[in-house]
């Protein structure tokens, strides 16, 4: 397993979560599975524009755009 704080590192290189804090907490609570996902994403052709943490920290939203088209990708804490 990768350090947590490596992996925060990444959320905030490739993922482009400025706060420290919530790339760390992406990292906490998803491991690489966002970072897994960005990267498929991409090499399906996929830009991904920006992320946003919603209901109550427990949600990280990519925000994706692909041609004329735009996709919020969510995934979730349970």
């Amino acid at each position: 397993m990768t350090d947590v704080f490596e992996l925060a590192r990444r959320y905030h290189d490739e993922l482009n979560i400025k706060e420290p804090s919530l790339a760390t907490m992406a990292a906490e609570f998803f491991d690489d599975l966002g970072l897994k996902i960005a990267d498929f994403l991409r090499k399906e052709g996929y830009n991904i524009v920006g992320t946003k943490f919603i209901d109550y920290d427990k949600s990280l939203v990519m925000d994706v755009t692909k041609g004329e088209k735009s996709f919020e990708i969510t995934l979730r804490k349970s």
